[in-house]
């Protein structure tokens, strides 16, 4: 696509300068000054800390054939005559309509189910492409752990990728033959217009709880966040809302109710919901009732929230079409979703129970440590932590919580980033009661080896925060650390003592 004709969609640019350039075709796009190469066109996005336009020259001398940029760039570093050089005066919407229109608007071609929500975003969106796969309905997955799709994976940098990437990545899933997307989509990235061009099917709303106030200004200033999947900017067809959640009745009660389907887990008022629930060792049955109807089902995921969880993808997929004989007869197959209450077996032979999960806010690892409770004979033993530079206000909240619940709360280190890991620790012990004593193991790796090898037979291990990440963020380095790995280590080495 000529440049000419890629900049007649964006509606918040300047005066187009008379430039060669104008006439020449679009090779790629990028936002990266220094990833440019020849034929590129480069967007200088404005960040937290320096606007990336202010490197136009850069990606200029790099190869691009133009750059688009804002105008305080424009200002502070002003364009020479025989530069190519256009400004917007809203760079987040520019950049979504020059990469829809680019990779030919591939947001409004798939059919996408957008899932939002503080906690449950990744177990719903891998239950519904889980749904759809079975029934021989080609889907793309994208969000936090990877994006992928038959043929094709790559592990996901953020929840929700920006405009650029996102709709490359869309329209090489439609390329690729698929006809679902489901999406994960964050505050941030609704907040940043990430998504602006997309048209969603489907939207889902799991909750909403504290975390990510070192972005938002407030709770309210986060519910609006995620408000915005729901608005006709984004959504054209059914929104899936959690009634049992006190942000999700706010939500409902804004839209028309023939837009909306409500699920909760025991509320016969919902839409969706079920009865006749019997908890067993390992997972769930009961009846599912639903606008399509009623069926008997049987869930190897274990806890309440998951069984909401389960509701949201249901509603998902029967509004796209969906049987609710087949999905009900899959259900029992589904294989999880790796980091999410995942077990740690090596042996037959082993007596303790070990799980890895993400919950890393005070509502998730409430609930982690609710739904594991009824699964563990004896202590229930919990190591976690809090990331740095991020929200310290839940911090106590976290610690409040695992002394309460668990058994034996191990405060270690998470993602400590640039904040010194003891200062953590000690904002997480100001929630923590003096009549309780924790341990305190600032190594991660200590913490759980430690852990492990002192739980008796029928105790259950915890290891809550960092769920499927393969690494542990030092500083401003990112070294290799995997749970699992070391959970497996410490069982090995507790398997062999007790050999």
């Amino acid at each position: 696509m000529k440049l000419r004709e890629l900049v007649a969609a964006v509606d918040v640019i300047g005066q187009l300068p008379e430039h060669p350039a104008m006439d020449a075709e679009v090779k790629e796009l990028k936002t990266n000054s220094h990833a440019c190469t020849a034929g590129d066109l480069f967007i200088g996005m404005p960040g937290t800390r320096v606007d990336g336009g202010e490197f136009w020259q850069s990606a200029l001398a790099s190869g691009a054939i133009a750059a688009i940029i804002s105008q305080p760039a424009a200002q502070k570093n002003s364009p020479t005559p025989d530069a190519c050089v256009i400004t917007a005066s809203d760079m987040t919407k520019a950049c979504a309509q020059i990469a829809n229109a680019f990779y030919g608007y591939p947001g409004q071609k798939l059919q996408l189910v957008g899932v939002t929500g503080t906690n449950g975003k990744t177990t719903i969106t891998h239950i519904i492409e889980y749904f759809l796969n079975k029934a021989n309905q080609p889907t793309a997955l994208m969000g936090t752990l990877y994006t992928r799709w038959h043929g094709f994976v790559q592990t996901a940098a953020y929840t929700t990728p920006f405009a650029v990437e996102l709709q490359h990545r869309l329209a090489d899933a439609l390329n690729a033959g698929n006809k679902y997307g489901v999406m994960e989509v964050s505050s941030h990235a609704l907040a940043q217009g990430r998504v602006m061009g997309c048209q969603f099917n489907v939207g889902v709303f799991s909750n909403l709880t504290q975390d990510h106030l070192d972005f938002h200004r407030d709770m309210e200033d986060y519910f609006a966040a995620k408000a915005l999947l729901f608005s006709p900017d984004y959504l054209t067809g059914q929104a899936i809302i959690n009634a049992d959640d006190p942000f999700g009745k706010r939500l409902i009660a804004a839209l028309h109710p023939d837009q909306v389907w409500t699920y909760s887990v025991n509320d016969s008022t919902a839409n969706l919901w079920m009865s006749d629930l019997n908890y067993e060792k390992n997972g769930v049955s009961g009846m599912m009732h639903t606008p399509k109807g009623d069926v008997p089902f049987r869930s190897p995921l274990v806890g309440q929230y998951n069984l909401a969880n389960l509701l949201a993808a249901t509603g998902a997929v029967l509004h796209l079409g969906l049987d609710l004989q087949f999905v009900a007869s899959v259900i029992p197959d589904f294989p999880g979703v790796p980091g999410r209450m995942e077990r740690v077996q090596i042996s037959s032979e082993q007596d303790i129970s070990v799980i890895v999960d993400y919950a890393h806010t005070p509502d998730s690892l409430e609930n982690l440590l609710k739904a594991s409770r009824p699964f563990i004979q004896g202590k229930m033993i919990c190591v976690f932590g809090c990331g740095g530079d991020r929200d310290r206000t839940k911090r106590p909240k976290m610690g409040k919580i695992a002394a309460e619940l668990a058994d034996v709360a191990v405060l270690t280190s998470d993602n400590p980033r640039t904040e010194d890991p003891e200062r953590i620790l000690q904002d997480v012990l100001a929630g923590i009661s003096k009549t309780v004593s924790p341990m305190v193991i600032c190594d991660r790796a200590t913490a759980i080896r430690t852990a492990i090898l002192q739980a008796q037979p029928g105790d259950g291990v915890l290891l809550a925060g960092k769920g499927h990440e393969d690494y542990q963020i030092l500083g401003t380095e990112k070294i290799h650390f995997d749970d699992r790995e070391h959970a497996r280590d410490a069982l090995l080495e507790k398997l062999n003592v007790s050999g």
